[in-house]
C-alpha cells in the first residue's frame, strides 16, 4: 500500500510525495522521495533496475534517509518507508535553503492502493 505524504521546511518550502505503489502496479511503479542536484525532491521510481531523475534522467540521485541528504537515522523518530528504501520523519536536506531542516509530514497522509 502506498502513501502520500506532505513535505516542509520552515524556510517556506512545501510538496508532496508518493511512497510506494498500489496493489495493482508496484513491481512496475513503486516510487520514493530522492534529492537530485538539478531538480530538487523528485520521486524517484525504485521498481526499474536503473534508478535516475525522473525530470532530467540525472542518474546522480540520492535517497533521502542516507546522509549526506539526511541525518543519520534516530531511534523512536518516526520515518517514511517502502520495502528497503526508508527515511525518518525529520532532518533531511531542503532543495530551497539547503539546510537540513526538512521534514516528511505525518499529519495529512493519504493511503492508496
Amino acid at each position: 500500500m502506498g502513501s502520500i505524504r506532505k513535505v516542509a521546511c520552515p524556510c517556506g518550502f512545501h510538496s508532496t510525495v508518493i511512497v510506494g505503489g498500489g496493489m495493482r502496479d508496484f513491481r512496475e511503479k513503486s516510487t520514493f522521495p530522492f534529492y537530485c542536484e538539478s531538480c530538487g525532491l523528485v520521486d524517484l521510481n525504485v521498481a526499474k533496475d536503473k534508478l535516475c531523475c525522473p525530470k532530467c534522467n540525472s542518474a546522480e540521485v540520492k535517497q533521502y534517509g542516507i546522509p549526506p541528504i539526511s541525518e543519520p537515522p534516530l531511534i523512536n523518530r518516526g520515518s517514511v518507508s517502502w520495502d528497503k528504501y526508508k527515511a525518518d520523519l525529520k532532518g533531511h536536506l531542503c532543495p530551497d535553503c539547503k539546510k537540513m531542516t526538512m521534514e516528511f509530514l505525518s499529519a495529512g497522509e493519504i493511503m492508496f492502493d
